[in-house]
């Protein structure tokens, strides 16, 4: 006698029903039901099961061969502009913006963005919830508009030339009030191609004014991260030195080729006073 249950019967074990009696209306509406109980446990444990994509199977980012040259690989340098390429780290993606023929400098208050000539321009040290004033020591042209370490990172840019770094004390500040030129401070990011880590663990969109490959870039993180998870990004992507730059939905522009503005962040509805912005102006 075949013994096995199929996947589509219901056998019921213990004898074979009685012919029906007096109650057999219930009895059978008894035994339908039952039936029906059965039928509907069967199909939930032998329908086929699903699994959750595993990471393996989530579109990834390919990390790029970090060699030297990728960077400006096919780019005409002798053009002015700005460059804007992307690259992946795992998965996450970085937008990378290079200023060509230009040259670097500090604004303070809102910026006319109608001027051509203005090839890219962000946020560059934060200010203070208090009283609005600019965090860190700050010089502009050669004049002294706040004093104070309380970032170690630190952009100075004499005569044309900027560069980037972490100290606790620069004498390039004195260098830039002496002889007219800008400098300011932000938290470091990647110190001679060691990524830097900072106490703020918030997620954001991330900015980072670095160094890669000796030419100054702008690079954004296309998703929100920590700090210390974009310093390590830019470390893996051969970042020299950079620190941050004000993140977030902070107000910032790059003028493509057209003369159009790609809006970075969103204008402020209240331009504060001390609001500053680096940017790389035409030559």
């Amino acid at each position: 006698m075949n013994t096995e249950i199929k996947d589509t019967e219901i056998r019921v074990i213990g004898g074979e029903p009685q012919p029906p009696t007096g109650g057999g209306r219930w009895r059978r509406w008894w035994w339908l039901a039952a039936a029906l109980v059965l039928a509907v446990v069967a199909g939930i444990v032998l329908r086929p099961r699903h699994n959750a994509p595993s990471a393996e199977a989530a579109d990834t980012v390919t990390t790029p061969t970090v060699d030297d040259g990728w960077l400006m690989a096919g780019v005409d340098t002798t053009q002015g502009g700005v460059v804007h390429k992307t690259a992946g780290i795992d998965t996450t993606l970085l937008h990378i913006y290079i200023p060509l023929m230009s040259t670097a400098e500090l604004a303070v208050g809102a910026l006319d963005t109608t001027d051509p000539d203005i090839l890219m321009a962000v946020q560059a040290a934060d200010l203070r919830r208090d009283n609005g004033r600019i965090v860190g020591a700050f010089v502009l042209a050669g004049e002294p508009l706040s004093w104070g370490l309380s970032k170690r990172g630190y952009c100075a840019i004499i005569d044309g030339r900027l560069t980037l770094g972490v100290a606790d004390n620069s004498p390039l500040f004195e260098q830039a009030t002496e002889q007219g030129g800008d400098f300011f401070r932000q938290y470091p990011a990647v110190d001679r191609g060691q990524a830097v880590e900072n106490n703020p663990e918030n997620s954001a969109r991330r900015r980072a004014l670095c160094t890669l490959e000796g030419r100054t870039c702008l690079i954004v993180s296309d998703d929100r991260m920590t700090m210390n998870a974009f310093a390590q990004t830019l470390e893996t992507l051969g970042v020299s030195d950079a620190i941050f730059l004000v993140g977030g939905n902070a107000y910032g522009w790059v003028r493509t080729d057209d003369g159009t503005l790609q809006h970075l962040g969103s204008p402020p509805p209240n331009h504060k006073k001390f609001t500053n912005y680096i940017l790389f102006r035409r030559r």
